[in-house]
């Protein structure tokens, strides 16, 4: 099981919600781990359009700054209340990003077992600390949905393409599938080309000798895209385990079809890894 989380906290444009916060330690008490909230505090921008700079500009930024610092503080602060009323074991701090530069977020989660992250919709800055996390870390991230009710773990969709992020995926969730009641493989067929040896049979027996129960589903993708597919099939999951799939070129993620699918718009917690 996983025993240490980071929380990554957007305050600014668009700060994580008392429901969004909610959500994330409930995920952390259901698996009984120690949880770092980990507030990112964005700088500000010069704007290239105004140099060169006045006073007056600056001082305008640096009022802004300000807001942005007492947003993170204000979120640092109601994480550890929080954290406190649910009687987890946690630790918390700030830490200021540049540029969406992600290099620290990314560092703290690579010393950690598992990164928990509350969605937010329509913000581009936290799209990218998500992609940087996830393609980054070398360790798995839960995504949780804006909208939702609580954190189980009784039925599990585990997206199997034969691949080596598919793979990963596997080796990650195993801690979670091992306490679900049903866990469903699901193939999307002619979507990638399977090696011969390729067998959804022989993952069932793997997780078999690993003390989880799956079935197996084979679906067809017609012209449907690959997201669309998994989302129908993971219907009433509490959980959707899949590889993310995509590269990084200077900071520009060129993501995998499904793995796009799923950053768009979540509609269930979705552990991805890469």
């Amino acid at each position: 099981m996983f025993k240490d989380i980071l929380l990554p906290l957007p305050c600014h444009p668009t700060p994580a919600g008392p429901a969004a916060l909610g959500r994330a330690l409930e995920a952390a008490r259901r698996l009984e781990a120690h949880v770092t909230g980990l507030v990112v505090e964005p700088t500000i921008p010069l704007p290239v359009a105004f140099r060169p700079y006045g006073a007056e500009l600056e001082r305008e930024l640096g009022v802004r700054q300000a807001e942005v610092r007492a947003a993170a503080r204000a979120g640092l602060a109601a994480f550890a209340e929080e954290a406190r009323r649910a009687g987890l074991s946690h630790d918390g701090q700030t830490v200021t990003v540049a540029d969406g530069a992600f290099d620290a977020v990314v560092e703290h989660a690579r010393l950690r077992g598992l990164t928990v992250a509350p969605f937010v919709s329509g913000d581009e800055s936290h799209a990218d600390l998500l992609q940087a996390l996830i393609f980054e870390s070398g360790r798995p991230v839960l995504i949780l949905p804006e909208e939702g009710e609580g954190f189980r773990l009784d039925r599990i969709v585990l997206a199997w393409d034969f691949g080596r992020a598919a793979a990963r995926a596997v080796a990650d969730a195993m801690p979670l599938m091992r306490q679900a009641k049903e866990v469903r493989i699901v193939t999307v067929l002619a979507d990638k080309q399977a090696p011969a040896s390729a067998s959804g049979p022989e993952l069932v027996a793997h997780l078999a000798r690993n003390g989880v129960h799956a079935t197996l589903n084979e679906l067809e993708r017609g012209r449907r895209g690959v997201g669309e597919v998994l989302e129908e099939a993971a219907g009433d999951a509490d959980l959707m385990v899949m590889g993310a799939f995509g590269h990084s070129r200077i900071r520009d993620f060129f993501l995998g079809g499904a793995t796009r699918h799923v950053l768009g718009n979540p509609r269930r917690p979705t552990l991805l890894s890469h």
